[in-house]
This record gives structure tokens, C-alpha cells and sequence, in this order.
């Protein structure tokens, strides 16, 4: 890496950490972009304001490319990422009734679009994955509050809903994921 893009990876952690108060941080990866082989590290950091959301972008040998920071959004928390071959990651953040707004960020982390859903009764967001059909489609894991079930919807590329699996669950004696 060469001084100035050092010293620019140097700067985007220093300013990160200042900002954040002393409390856990958390990390997930979206998984490699099918594009150019980066990866994007989804960083939740507090401040006074709120929540807010860190996006790293790595280069395919996982070296430090880019970095841009969203937030904090009263009421919001950025709670899962994921990203698809067309080279955007999407982003699930959660607003404190467990209603979502999904984003879609660019392959150079610039945000493009989004689209609100819920709140739906009974029912917390949990996470994203990536749909390998092959049209840059993804989903979103709901759990039932109440019981422990899950559901499993689709959303294309541009954010639209496209379809739901049946309720999944409940399972005696096991859970699909951290309940609020």
C-alpha cells in the first residue's frame, strides 16, 4: 500500500474510533463481490447522536480500500449487510418499532436508493443474505417474536419485494436467531 493510501486507512480508523464511545463494536462481512473480488466489513459503532454505520471496502487480497460512514439515524440500527455479483451491497437497517429500510450501496460504498417496509406485528428483522439465483436478488430473515418462527423473504435488486416463504418453525427446543 503506498504512503498516501496508508495514511488515508490510518486516518478513516483514527476518525472512527474517535467518534465512537467506549462501548462494543461490532463487525460483519458481506461476503465477496463477484465483480472485482472485494469484500465490504459492515462496522456499528455509538456516539452520543446514536447508532451509526461504517462501510470498509477491501480489495480482493483484503487490503484496505475505501471507507465511508452513515449515521447515526435517530431510532435506527444498521443490522446486517450483504453483497451481490452486480457489485452493490445492500444494507439492513432497523428502526425501533422493528420495522426496516433496506439500502442499496454502490461497489464504491456511495449510497443510491432505499425502501421502507413495516413495522409487521409479531415479527423482528434479523438478517440478509444473498439469493443465488443469479438475478442479484437477496432475502431477509424475519423471526417471530413470540414463538421463535422465521420467514424468509426475496427482494430484487431494486429493493422490491418479490416473494415470501411459508412460516418456517417453530421447532421444539430450537430458535432461528437472537430474538429483541
Amino acid at each position: 500500500m503506498n504512503a498516501p493510501k496508508r495514511l488515508l486507512a490510518i486516518a478513516a480508523v483514527a476518525a472512527m474510533w474517535v467518534t465512537v464511545q467506549p462501548a462494543p463494536a461490532s463487525a460483519q462481512t458481506s461476503g465477496s463481490n463477484g465483480r472485482d473480488g472485494s469484500t465490504v466489513i459492515r462496522w456499528i459503532g455509538t456516539s452520543q447522536d446514536g447508532t451509526f454505520l461504517s462501510l470498509w471496502k477491501l480489495d480482493g487480497f483484503l487490503k484496505f480500500v475505501a471507507s465511508q460512514q452513515y449515521g447515526p439515524y435517530p431510532g435506527f440500527t444498521p443490522i446486517a449487510i450483504t453483497t451481490a455479483s452486480n457489485g452493490n451491497t445492500y444494507v439492513l437497517w432497523r428502526f425501533q418499532d422493528n420495522s426496516i429500510i433496506l439500502w442499496v450501496v454502490d461497489p464504491n460504498l456511495n449510497f443510491v436508493t432505499s425502501h421502507a417496509y413495516g413495522p409487521y406485528a409479531g415479527w423482528f428483522p434479523q438478517g440478509l443474505s444473498v439469493d443465488t439465483d443469479g438475478f442479484n436478488n437477496f432475502r431477509v430473515t424475519w423471526l417471530g417474536v413470540n414463538d421463535g418462527s422465521a420467514i424468509i423473504w426475496e427482494v430484487d435488486q431494486n429493493l422490491n419485494f418479490v416473494t415470501a416463504s411459508p412460516v418456517l418453525g417453530p421447532v421444539a427446543g430450537w430458535y432461528s436467531g437472537a430474538l429483541p
